[in-house]
């Protein structure tokens, strides 16, 4: 399993930067973790849209979904139908995905389970102003969880349990209590107390030098820490390992 982040920001991209999107593959198997404006462009550097099986949407927020309304006009270019796994509210950002009916909206629900190929994808509601699900993904040996947007919620913590890769937002550099995003102490002390072994932080400030983030980030978590970068491909076995 392999994870190519596409967009790392929020809640807007910076110069030549991009909002959150995120490609994750397995063998012949290739998904979408959200949409956001930049990610488009940034996936066709590694290859086509067409390739993707379906695109998981942690929650219906601009900065996650915002190429999705122009991956449609590609589609309708070839024809194509693709599934989109997606929060079932707001109601408004839900309708607006049916226009050019080229997307097979799917709900994600905490009873949602799917099986694709080696993989299997279960979900948990976690703690955000928009219906926000985190997606864990195993292939039996290796198990990732992404986030999408939370703020503190002890489902986290039990949901990262036995997760050898967490990539999780951390919107805030400073320490901080929302209600809308964690901050690196916040995504770190989650990771410690669930026993992750390697956290990637993002979902990062776009007027903020990353840097920060992972020198912050190294005084509160024990193991690997690594700071998105897009273009980045991470091996997620071998960052298990670590």
């Amino acid at each position: 399993m392999k994870l190519t982040v596409l967009g790392n920001t929020g809640p807007y991209p910076g110069p030549g930067g991009a909002s959150s999107g995120y490609l994750f593959e397995s063998e012949n198997t290739h998904i979408a973790l959200d949409f956001g404006s930049g990610v488009l462009a940034n996936l066709q550097k590694s290859m086509s849209f067409s390739k993707l099986d379906f695109i998981i949407c942690s929650h219906l927020h601009s900065d996650h979904i915002a190429d999705l309304f122009v991956l449609r006009y590609a589609l309708q270019e070839k024809s194509a139908e693709l599934p989109i796994y997606a929060p079932s509210e707001p109601s408004l950002e839900v309708a607006s995905l049916y226009y050019k009916e080229v997307f097979l909206i799917k709900k994600i629900t905490e009873e949602l389970q799917i099986e694709k190929g080696n993989l299997t994808f279960t979900f948990k509601k976690l703690k955000h102003p928009f219906l926000d699900f985190g997606t864990k993904i195993t292939d039996g040996e290796t198990t990732f969880l992404y986030t999408g947007d939370t703020s503190y919620t002890p489902a986290l913590v039990e949901f990262a349990k036995g997760v050898d890769v967490l990539l999780c937002d951390a919107a805030f550099l400073e320490d901080c209590v929302s209600d809308k995003h964690l901050c690196v102490k916040q995504a770190c002390e989650i990771a410690n107390e669930a026993g992750v072994k390697t956290l990637i932080l993002t979902h990062l400030a776009p007027f903020e030098d990353p840097d920060k983030y992972l020198k912050k980030g190294k005084k509160h978590f024990s193991g690997a820490l690594f700071v998105t970068e897009i273009g980045k491909t991470y091996e997620l076995k071998a960052l298990a390992d670590l």
